[in-house]
């Protein structure tokens, strides 16, 4: 019986095959949102900085001045500047800083990734709903929404770069050398053509 399983046997046999969504629109959105979150904690942490600053309390109008004394006011009343500083610092680090060990959850770094990995191959991509659909292969194990994961062309990328490249080679052989040796074979056909009338009129 056909299941995930099999799938991935397949893709780990034939590399070539590892197809995946490359999901941009989501990925797009989700940067945008995480985006508009921190637009708003920055608009909220000015409000704040203004209104302790304003402060008659001499230690609330002294935290813009001193780090030590705003850290030191977590906890009090007045640390609520310091709480929306350590938020926003969290979601930097997921929105765009990197964390001191690698960039592994910085999400635009993770998302230039996702896209510099290439499309795949027309072949490999059809010879992939090929097996899907074969009975000795996926036999429409995929059913509903799963059923269309690979159905978006657009959308789709390979982590197998070798194969991405062989690609390349051939779609500039299909699309360059092929046209143009097409090209030039059919100028010589006419020429030979108009050759051959030129010397059919000649003999008359």
């Amino acid at each position: 019986m056909a299941d995930y399983n099999k799938l991935v046997n397949l893709m780990g046999e034939h590399q070539e095959l590892a197809i995946f969504r490359r999901y941009q629109n989501l990925n797009i959105k989700s940067l945008l949102y995480m985006q508009a979150e921190i637009l708003h904690l920055e608009q909220e942490l000015s409000i704040i900085e203004l209104e302790d600053k304003r402060s008659e309390e001499k230690s609330r109008a002294s935290l813009h001045a001193s780090l030590f004394n705003l850290k030191e006011s977590s906890g009090e009343a007045h640390g609520i500047q310091w709480s929306k500083v350590k938020d926003i610092q969290e979601k930097l680090r997921l929105y765009i800083m990197a964390k001191a060990k690698s960039l592994s959850d910085n999400a635009l770094f993770l998302f230039s990734r996702v896209q510099a990995l290439p499309n795949p191959s027309m072949r490999d991509l059809n010879t992939l709903q090929e097996w899907l659909d074969r009975p000795e292969g996926g036999d429409f194990f995929l059913q509903g929404r799963e059923a269309d994961t690979w159905n978006c062309q657009d959308d789709l990328m390979t982590l197998s770069r070798f194969h991405a490249e062989r690609d390349a080679l051939t779609r500039f052989i299909n699309d360059s050398i092929v046209p143009w040796s097409h090209s030039l074979c059919n100028r010589m056909d006419k020429v030979r053509s108009n050759h051959l009338k030129l010397r059919g009129r000649l003999s008359e």
